[in-house]
């Protein structure tokens, strides 16, 4: 072997190596808008995490959220209906071990979702999402933070800040339906993946985030909430989904 090519085996060597260095198994997914300040929250420089973007908004070719992430595309449509596309065009998202997919607007710190990444792991969870702080706009009753509480075991992970394992993402994106923009996603999800395991998701009260109030919201300038919630109900109807009483199996204190 010559010198010259010693050399190059050894930096491509050493190329590997940094590339191990900095993979990581953890991924933040998120479509975002026009309006979202994401990258005031979520992009500090401790994040064990990539972050893959899918700009939905109005500007063409505007890229303008492509220096915040390790991948990044433009396509019209919900959270899930992006990711969902993304799963089935490109290997990109199938390395990850979990999975943070999360609307535009939530408020949460990098180090919080370090920490939820971490719980993953620590319980060997399919499913978890951090509960909502009281200022939060509240669609389900037991999402709303617990004051002196850790995590609950429970049978309903809203769809809104979902952070899911492998196996539980891999799972649903067998049973979801590109039709369905988000409402009603968390019920079909749950009920594919089995609402009676009492050990396997979790909702994090030691971990709040803010969902804030919108007078508008970008999902609704794509699909209206009127057309997403008979979208799910026509949909359920022909699958004979019934969405079902939420359940907290156990509660784990400070």
């Amino acid at each position: 072997m010559s010198f010259t090519t010693f050399i190059t085996v050894f930096e491509i060597f050493i190329y590997k190596i940094i590339f191990l260095i900095k993979m990581t198994k953890n991924v933040l997914f998120v479509s975002a808008g026009d309006t979202t300040i994401f990258y005031e929250n979520w992009l500090d420089k401790e994040r064990l995490y990539d972050i893959v973007i899918c700009y939905y908004g109005n500007e063409k070719n505007c890229r303008k959220y492509e220096k915040y992430s390790e991948y990044y595309f433009e396509r019209k449509g919900s959270k899930m209906q992006n990711f969902y596309y993304l799963w089935n065009t490109n290997d990109i998202l199938h390395k990850y071990e979990n999975y943070f997919i999360v609307d535009d607007d939530i408020i949460i710190k990098t180090q919080e979702i370090n920490e939820l990444f971490g719980y993953m792991d620590e319980f060997n969870l399919w499913l978890l999402q951090p509960s909502f702080a009281k200022e939060s706009k509240i669609s389900h009753s037991i999402t709303k933070q617990i004051l002196n509480n850790k995590f609950r075991y429970v049978n309903f992970i809203e769809i809104n800040a979902p952070l899911f394992s492998n196996y539980a993402i891999t799972k649903c994106m067998e049973i979801y339906d590109e039709k369905l923009s988000g409402y009603g996603v968390d019920y079909l999800f749950l009920i594919h993946l089995g609402v009676e395991h009492e050990d396997k998701y979790m909702i994090v009260d030691k971990i709040s985030c803010i969902n804030p109030y919108s007078k508008v919201r970008e999902i609704d300038l794509l699909e209206n909430q009127k057309l997403r919630i008979q979208k799910w109900d026509n949909f359920k109807k022909k699958m004979n989904i019934k969405e079902y009483e939420h359940k907290v199996w156990k509660n784990i204190k400070e």
